[in-house]
């Protein structure tokens, strides 16, 4: 609030979460950002496990991972918040897009919103037509 008021205009911040939390971990995390009046929060940053990327050339070199190697865990990750959240901050559901399907599967997971960044890359703008046709084809949640 303090910044809305020096700046004149309020806007809206996220965080983005790790995908290697437990889930008492994560629900501990969803508490604290509805107390703080956090306006999103986006699952998930990049992942420091290395299944999917084991003897593969630098597969053990430090720093996350991002792309498929990070879409299970955080799905999984949204639907932790999704559960501890009811609905009370809209959860953006990044990690591992690089099908359509795969965003449906984050928005069925219960996130609110999208965000593909990798799989823009390889696929390039025909993933985002796939996303929104998978999307559209899901059933409607009330």
């Amino acid at each position: 609030e303090a910044l809305a008021l020096r700046h004149g205009r309020r806007v809206p911040l996220a965080i983005k979460i790790a995908p290697d939390m437990t889930d008492e971990e994560t629900a501990l995390v969803a508490a604290a950002l509805v107390e703080a009046g956090m306006d999103a929060v986006i699952a998930t940053n990049t992942t420091l496990g290395r299944e999917g990327v084991e003897g593969l050339p630098h597969g053990d070199e430090a720093g996350g991972l991002s792309g498929a190697p990070v879409r299970e865990k955080s799905t999984h990750t949204v639907k932790v918040l999704a559960g501890e959240l009811g609905g009370r901050l809209p959860i953006i559901a990044a990690g591992g897009i690089t099908e359509g399907a795969h965003a449906a599967e984050k928005i069925a997971a219960g996130a609110s919103l999208v965000q593909i960044y990798s799989g823009f890359i390889y696929k390039g703008p025909a993933l985002i037509r796939e996303a929104v046709d998978a999307i559209a084809a899901l059933p409607r949640r009330n």
